[in-house]
């Protein structure tokens, strides 16, 4: 299975979707299922583990980071662009899931820079870049929550479209999802939208111990952890 280069821009991405569609409808019956399976756990728990998703939205951070800056990155580094995306995204996640909490702040920082960078004039693009950066990560420190359950569900609803098209394809039941990009990104659309109004309560919780005290109905007995507490 050979993933295709992640996609630069929003234009791309239709094309990008295809191309993915097409390779896991190519691979063996059980990738499509798999991915499917765990896009469905991704879009209806995956906020909830503070780790977890803080690899799984650093990766995302990092391929993207990489897409953006792949030409300068390759020029210096001598790396070809797809492995430029691909070690990025494994830095990311590495660091993220070290630290979870850089996480939203990459993921806030990325965007703060790139608006920042756009609405300033070319003289002082530098000095945009660095405080829409600060900004950015500020906001998705903040609104660590929201970025959580943002990447959850719309990963998992992009992987749930991805699997759905693979398993149609190895049934022969259904239309041919792979050929029609607009219907996975419209699916997707619809899934995060869901998703995320589903996981966003308990979204990004700090971990508390399985076992908080040992008041309890019967002697020895421990109180169980509230749902949503738990997080890894």
């Amino acid at each position: 299975m050979t993933l295709p280069a992640l996609p630069a821009g929003a234009e791309e991405f239709a094309s990008f979707t295809a191309a993915l569609a097409a390779e896991v409808v190519r691979a063996p019956w059980p990738v499509a299922a798999l991915l499917l399976v765990l896009g469905l756990v991704q879009l209806a728990a995956g906020a909830r583990l503070r780790r977890p998703i803080a690899v799984v939205g650093g990766a995302a951070v990092g391929a993207l980071a990489g897409a953006l800056f792949r030409e300068p990155l390759g020029h210096l580094t001598g790396l070809s662009e797809p492995a430029v995306q691909g070690v990025a995204a494994a830095l990311a996640a590495g660091l993220c899931g070290a630290f979870p909490t850089l996480f939203p702040i990459a993921a806030g920082s990325l965007p703060g820079a790139f608006a920042a960078a756009a609405l300033a004039p070319k003289e002082q693009r530098l000095a945009a870049w660095g405080l829409g950066g600060a900004a950015g990560g500020a906001a998705g420190w903040v609104l660590a929550r929201w970025v959580a359950a943002a990447v959850a569900s719309s990963t998992g609803a992009f992987a749930v479209s991805l699997g759905i098209a693979g398993v149609l394809e190895h049934l022969g039941a259904g239309p041919k999802l792979a050929g029609h990009p607009a219907f996975l990104l419209a699916l997707t659309a619809v899934l995060s939208i869901a998703g995320f109004a589903h996981q966003l309560p308990s979204a990004w919780r700090r971990a508390t111990p399985a076992v908080r005290g040992t008041a309890a109905a019967s002697p020895g007995a421990a109180e169980l952890p509230k749902e949503g507490e738990l997080e890894d």
